[in-house]
């Protein structure tokens, strides 16, 4: 275990990101690095066993490629693979190796061993894709939308991670606006400014003693994990709740209605409610009508053509456009 020792305000500061590249998590490595701070690894998933030689395989390694020469230039950190069954001392003995300041984790859906974090003087952090306490667990944004709660606890906390998930001390954290939660695509962009602000600023005063951090409260609180039954709407749902699950949940998980007894995937509506009817659900050429809480709509039914229509509208907003700066919430702060 590495001593922890006082760090000179003014020196950069390196860190071991644990994540997937993406759209969502690049902004947070660049803005890292425009600090001035420097990246000593990225642990990235590695393939499942025999699959290592798989299409599914290179096409994940492809993708990374392109996402890494828009972000961080043609000289990236490595990239350390690291997929089940999971070897903690091998990949322990490669992070020793690197004596970084800090682990920054996002989406990795195990505990991290506390051997592994106390190789890091500061510790590890994490990024949970809600404002802590509340909805704790592996499917925060799809539960918050699914609860009608987004509004109330949506947003980014960066916490200390401890040998229980998503509970150590809370260090910042940035909630979203009510315009964010439009769609899939808006949700991802503010998501990812706010991971940005949170690295770049809290994860760095908190290495350098400036940030403490606050105890989570106790209590109970909803644990986001989606179940196993199919997610049905209806009667009982707005039909501006049930817009809004099509755009922010529907590209991932299924929302249906029920026609003649049987699910019926929806994608986005393509009418305004009408006043309700009375009449069952009706389905044929694509479309598919039925009653909300407050009227009758009309929606695309799910298939190949609407995917790739949803898959262009995240295309279109642009994670990386200039925006004002998100407000973040500090804790334990000595300003």
């Amino acid at each position: 275990m590495q001593p922890e020792q006082a760090v000179d305000p003014e020196a950069p500061l390196s860190a071991v990101f644990v994540c997937e590249i993406f759209s969502l998590t690049a902004p947070m490595l660049a803005a890292w690095v425009e600090k001035g701070h420097r990246i000593a690894a990225i642990v990235v998933p590695g393939p499942l066993p025999g699959k290592q030689s798989s299409f599914s395989t290179w096409r994940r390694r492809r993708r990374r490629r392109p996402v890494l020469r828009r972000y961080l230039g043609h000289r990236h950190p490595p990239l350390i693979e690291f997929g089940p069954p999971y070897d903690w001392a091998k990949l322990g003995h490669r992070l020793a190796a690197l004596k970084a300041d800090l682990l920054i984790c996002f989406g990795f859906r195990g505990l991290i061993p506390q051997t592994v974090l106390r190789l890091f003087p500061k510790g590890g952090v994490n990024l949970h894709p809600a404002l802590l306490p509340h909805y704790r667990g592996p499917h925060p944004i799809h539960r918050l939308v699914i609860d009608g709660n987004h509004e109330i606890h949506g947003g980014v906390t960066l916490h200390k991670m401890t040998a229980a998930f998503d509970q150590g001390d809370i260090l910042a954290q940035v909630a979203l606006s009510p315009e964010d939660w439009h769609s899939a695509a808006t949700v991802l962009a503010a998501t990812a400014r706010a991971m940005a602000r949170l690295v770049a600023d809290a994860a760095a005063e908190h290495c350098r003693g400036r940030l403490t951090g606050m105890p989570q409260p106790s209590g109970e609180y909803v644990w986001a994990q989606l179940g196993r039954n199919p997610l049905i709407v209806g009667g009982e749902s707005s039909s501006a709740h049930v817009a809004r699950l099509c755009r922010i949940v529907g590209p991932s998980v299924a929302v249906n209605v029920l026609v003649n007894g049987k699910p019926v995937r929806l994608a986005q509506p393509i009418l305004r409610p009408r006043p309700v009817t009375g009449k069952a659900s009706m389905h044929r050429w694509g479309v598919v009508a039925f009653d909300c809480a407050d009227g009758r709509v009309v929606h695309l039914t799910y298939n190949r053509l609407t995917r790739l229509l949803m898959r262009l509208q995240r295309k279109l907003v642009s994670v990386g456009r200039r925006r004002p700066a998100l407000p973040i919430r500090k804790f334990g702060s000595e300003d």
